[in-house]
């Protein structure tokens, strides 16, 4: 198998390795569903669950009971609870940066997509700030876990990678450079936008959070020069 094929064999599986859209085993009741179907049935109850009763009460058995499914079905979509744990945070990170930094793709200027994709960000969380906490506990303890650190890990590389490249796809639509390395503006973006919201979900002070991300966009998008 040459590379392109593995990485169009990659691309065609889900994170736990099976190939996406595949068939699982049916639940109760008789009812077939893909495996992607039940992947998002075990994660919606896994996050009512974490709202209900925290950290604590996110079982295997917990989940399975709320969904109304076998073990056999969990452990066929996610092998086990780190495997839940990681789906969870991807399905969070990759809703945030489509609300997010989806909303700034049709910006003009660097300081008008900061300012869209951090006010977006900002909005996600005040909609809805209680999943926002749960899953933030989730992360917190998976980076204090050993076998829970490589999914917490992973969360933050993806974000990082993912702030980094619309840096320079910004940068080069409007022709610009950044007078420090994108790797370190993507770092200062992912900051600003977790002091924001973190700060919000204290005070839930509406006014100051978007003064906030106007001086942030303003001061990041400084960054950036006209290239020689």
């Amino acid at each position: 198998m040459d590379g392109t094929t593995a990485r169009r064999d990659d691309a065609a599986r889900t994170p736990d390795g099976r190939a996406r859209g595949t068939r699982g085993p049916s639940g109760g009741g008789g009812t077939h569903r893909t495996a992607d179907e039940r992947r998002a049935q075990l994660l919606d109850a896994a996050v009512e669950i974490l709202r209900e009763q925290g950290l604590r009460g996110l079982t295997t058995r917990a989940v399975t009971t709320r969904a109304g499914v076998t073990h056999g079905i969990f452990h066929y979509c996610f092998g086990s609870k780190q495997g839940l744990v990681r789906a969870l945070l991807e399905r969070e990170l990759t809703g945030t940066l489509d609300s997010a930094w989806g909303a700034a793709t049709g910006a003009d200027d660097v300081r008008t997509a900061l300012h869209q994709g951090l006010l977006a960000q900002l909005d996600r969380v005040r909609t809805d700030p209680g999943r926002l906490v749960l899953l933030d506990e989730l992360v917190r303890a998976a980076r204090q876990e050993p076998d829970l650190e490589d999914p917490a890990a992973w969360e933050q590389a993806r974000y990082l990678t993912e702030i980094e490249s619309r840096l320079d796809t910004w940068a080069r639509t409007a022709d610009l450079v950044w007078l420090a390395p994108t790797a370190d503006v993507a770092a200062l973006v992912l900051a600003t936008a977790d002091g924001t919201v973190r700060t919000w979900l204290v005070d839930r002070d509406d006014a100051r959070a978007r003064r906030t991300v106007d001086l942030a966009a303003t001061a990041i998008a400084s960054l950036a020069r006209e290239r020689p």
